[in-house]
């Protein structure tokens, strides 16, 4: 058996968070543990609210699930408070699990944000040195890096920029970009690679990141190479959501 830890967020409608992690993990042969970091109020539309679970009862989760399985790979999602960020963080910086694919959700596109601006430095502080990849959109991209992307042009430059000062990949997913073809960018060491695929207008995109990542996630936990495993991942998402 092989095992996948989601650490993130409860959607009470499934279509993302924990729910749409397990279900992905289910489909690629794994699974699927869970630790959640806060519980959230919303529908396919917009989140209502999120409400944080102590970090010391989300410390107890990831505690259990690695004493009680021997987990392959595992996703990081929605943080929900400053507190879980730090706990997620100690957690792993003294363990250094090798395969972690760390979803960088700030903001849902509609409702209540999952985290301050203020939480953000925290976040790349003591969470982008312990991660493989990190799987951003245009938007989360800019906030990480500081700098203003309105092109792909623009994009592998902060990717770049992230990659080389925290030393984990970047996937820069590509929904968030007019172009005609989507254009997906990763950037591997000292490598950048330039995904394309035809742009699918997807009749309810919530929780297409999620799928993404969780798929990256059990790809790269089947030992696949990087590039690969992204391919893969975003041919995926197209699978399930077209």
């Amino acid at each position: 058996m092989k095992y996948f830890l989601s650490i993130a967020a409860s959607d009470n409608c499934g279509g993302a968070g924990i729910q749409k992690d397990l279900r992905v993990a289910d489909e690629l042969g794994y699974r699927g543990l869970s630790a959640i970091t806060g519980i959230t109020v919303q529908d396919d539309i917009k989140v209502d609210s999120i409400f944080p679970i102590p970090a010391s009862v989300l410390l107890k989760q990831i505690k259990k699930n690695f004493s009680s399985y021997t987990i392959s790979t595992v996703k990081i999602g929605v943080i929900s408070s400053d507190e879980n960020i730090i706990a997620i963080a100690d957690y792993f910086k003294k363990t250094k699990f090798p395969n972690i694919v760390l979803d960088t959700v700030f903001a849902p596109s509609r409702g209540s944000k999952f985290v301050s601006k203020a939480s953000v430095s925290l976040f790349k502080e003591k969470l982008l040195p312990l991660v493989k990849i990190i799987t951003p959109n245009r938007h989360e991209l800019a906030l990480l890096s500081g700098i203003e992307i309105n092109t792909i042009e623009e994009g592998i430059i902060a990717a770049k920029q992230i990659s080389q000062q925290y030393g984990c990949c970047v996937y820069l997913k590509g929904g968030h970009f007019n172009d005609e073809v989507l254009k997906e960018i990763l950037v591997q060491k000292d490598r950048t690679y330039i995904i394309e695929k035809q742009r699918i207008k997807y009749k309810n995109p919530h929780g297409t990141g999620c799928t993404f990542s969780s798929a990256l996630s059990c790809f790269l936990g089947d030992k696949m190479e990087m590039k690969k495993a992204c391919s893969k991942a975003t041919l995926f998402v197209d699978g399930m959501y077209k």
